[in-house]
C-alpha cells in the first residue's frame, strides 16, 4: 500500500496538469498579420499592387499535445493579409511583377516561463519575375515577449509570443518593402 500511493500521485500529476493547461493552439495568420501605417499606404513605388506570396517554408504544425507553432499556410496567410492592407499584394497572383518567398529558419521558443518570449528568424527574398533578378534578400531575427499578464494558460502565452514573433518579422519586412529602391523597369 506504502508504494502505490506515490505511483497513483505520480501518475495523477500528468493528467491534472493536461486537464488545467488544455490543448495547444497553432498562430493563426489573421493574429500574425499587421495594419499598414497611413504612409505604408501612400508610398508610391512599382511594388504596389504588384508582389504575390510565391512560397512560404520552414513553418511547422502545432502538435496539440506538446507546443503552439506556426505552420505555413499561416504564415502565408499572414504574410498576404498584411501586404493587402499595404498595398502591396497583387490582385492576380500570376500577373504580378514581383514574387515574394519567406522562409522560417528558426523559431526560438522557452520551455518554461512566466513572461514567455519567441524569436522568430525569417529570410524573405523579393524577386522581379521578368529578369529573374532578386531585389532584396534579408533576414530578420526578431523577439516577442507575451506577459503573464496576457493571458493565465502558458500554452495559450506560447501561441501569442509565437504570433507577436512573428508579426513584428512582418512588419520589418513591410517596413523594408515600402523603403525599396525599386525603379518602374527594376532595381535602382
Amino acid at each position: 500500500m506504502k508504494i502505490v500511493a506515490p505511483v497513483l500521485s505520480a501518475l495523477a500529476l500528468p493528467v491534472v496538469v493536461a486537464l488545467v493547461s488544455g490543448c495547444t493552439t497553432p498562430a493563426r495568420g489573421d493574429h500574425m498579420a499587421i495594419l499598414a501605417t497611413p504612409q505604408q499606404r501612400m508610398v508610391v513605388t512599382p511594388l504596389r499592387n504588384n508582389v504575390a506570396v510565391l512560397e512560404v517554408s520552414g513553418g511547422q504544425g502545432s502538435n496539440r499535445l506538446w507546443t503552439s507553432k506556426v505552420d505555413n499556410a499561416q504564415f502565408a496567410e499572414a504574410l498576404a493579409l498584411s501586404l493587402g492592407d499595404a498595398g502591396l499584394l497583387a490582385a492576380d497572383p500570376a500577373a504580378a511583377r514581383y514574387s515574394l518567398s519567406a522562409r522560417m529558419e528558426k523559431l526560438e521558443q522557452p520551455l518554461t516561463g512566466m513572461s514567455l518570449t519567441v524569436t522568430a528568424t525569417v529570410s524573405y527574398s523579393l524577386v522581379e519575375r521578368a529578369s529573374g533578378n532578386e531585389l532584396l534578400h534579408r533576414t530578420h531575427t526578431l523577439p516577442y515577449t507575451a506577459p503573464f499578464g496576457d493571458t493565465f494558460g502558458a500554452i495559450d502565452r506560447m501561441r501569442l509570443a509565437n504570433e507577436g514573433a512573428v508579426k513584428a518579422n512582418i512588419a520589418a519586412l513591410v517596413d523594408d518593402l515600402v523603403t525599396l529602391p525599386v525603379a518602374a523597369g527594376g532595381r535602382k
